[in-house]
């Protein structure tokens, strides 16, 4: 009996290792440090402003996927760029597919997407 919990236990967790997460992030490659938010569409609240460092990338929520999202705001230092449903649409499109999606964010509200993060891309 010990054994099988034991089994079963073990099964679950490769199971869970296996997952994203986290699948998905926001690089920033701007020249500055920005701070974003986003909509859920599931939630009537936007999440709280998230600060990302020049050359950092920051996670999302968990379970938090782009392919969810009806809005997004970044602010580079006085401006905020504003992504509805339909600039969304075609990262939301590319994204569709992969288990992960980088916003990647060039500044001057140049935003594109990757579904693996940069080669130097790291975590704040």
């Amino acid at each position: 009996m010990k054994t099988i919990r034991l089994a079963l236990l073990l099964a679950g967790l490769a199971s869970l290792a296996g997952c994203n997460g986290w699948p998905t992030s926001l690089d920033n490659r701007a020249s500055g440090d920005v701070r974003f938010r986003y909509h859920h569409r599931l939630y009537d609240e936007w999440s709280v402003w998230a600060p990302v460092k020049h050359g950092k990338a920051v996670l999302f929520a968990h379970e938090h996927r782009v392919r969810d999202m009806s809005g997004l705001e970044i602010t580079q230092g006085g401006l905020t760029y504003r992504y509805g449903a339909r600039a969304l649409g075609p990262i939301q499109r590319f994204c569709a597919g992969s288990s992960s999606c980088a916003l990647v964010y060039r500044g001057e509200g140049r935003l594109e997407a990757r579904t693996s993060a940069l080669p130097d891309a790291t975590e704040r």
